[in-house]
């Protein structure tokens, strides 16, 4: 079994990771803000890891006249920084145990949407970083790759989105929840718990991954 750190650990879809994951038996490191564990300034003090899931990530909606700064910085600085400076913190670890490093991007990263300039262009960088960093630490032996779930139900960020929409566009929920279900493909939200089991699955063993390490893995439509 293998010793996985999973930011983002406290809610959504990095809870389920370590539900999932810790019932499959590997030893999972959980890695939160609500802990006092922060992506921007990462403190790691393990002696071994095999696999980084870099799964921490914040959303800001607003119409793009009037994004502030503070807004623009904070979504970049988990959603692109805090995938930087994990890989950097964690490197050394991970290059000892030709280990892997699993970045949790989004559609965002694919398709523009109304109100979401800070989170879809961090997504977006987060998609090429997770490309770069396969490049930057193949010599290492480290497999980089990157998982895209669509809108998630029922997580912490899904239902803040859905009271930003809201707030943001002057609509009801009802309003807002048709919108949103248009350009999902399957008909529903993805059920956090299916992705958390797609992703156990493919780290389960490095051969069913090492071949997808500079891929991005779209989840939904």
């Amino acid at each position: 079994m293998s010793k996985i750190l999973v930011t983002g650990s406290g809610a959504g879809l990095g809870a389920a990771l370590v539900t999932v994951l810790r019932g499959q038996g590997h030893d999972v490191v959980e890695y939160d803000i609500k802990h006092g564990h922060d992506v921007r300034d990462p403190v790691v003090l393990l002696e071994d890891l095999d696999i980084l899931i870099n799964c921490a990530g914040i959303n800001r909606i607003n119409w793009l006249k009037d994004v502030s700064e503070h807004e623009w910085d904070a979504v970049m600085d988990t959603n692109v920084k805090g995938i930087f400076l994990m890989a950097q913190e964690c490197r050394y670890l991970l290059s000892k145990s030709h280990g892997t490093i699993l970045n949790i991007v989004s559609n965002a990263a694919h398709m523009p949407m109304r109100c979401s300039a800070a989170y879809n262009a961090s997504k977006g960088a987060a998609l090429i970083l997770t490309k770069q960093l396969a490049r930057e630490l193949a010599s290492d032996g480290i497999t980089v790759f990157s998982v895209s779930p669509n809108k998630l139900h029922g997580t912490e960020m899904s239902d803040s989105i859905d009271e930003q929409v809201v707030a943001t566009r002057g609509w009801t929920k009802e309003q807002a929840q048709a919108y949103q279900m248009q350009s999902l493909l399957a008909g529903a939200e993805t059920p956090v718990i299916e992705v958390a089991e797609f992703i156990a699955y493919l780290l389960s063993r490095k051969e069913r991954h090492r071949y997808l390490t500079g891929c991005d893995l779209q989840y939904g439509a």
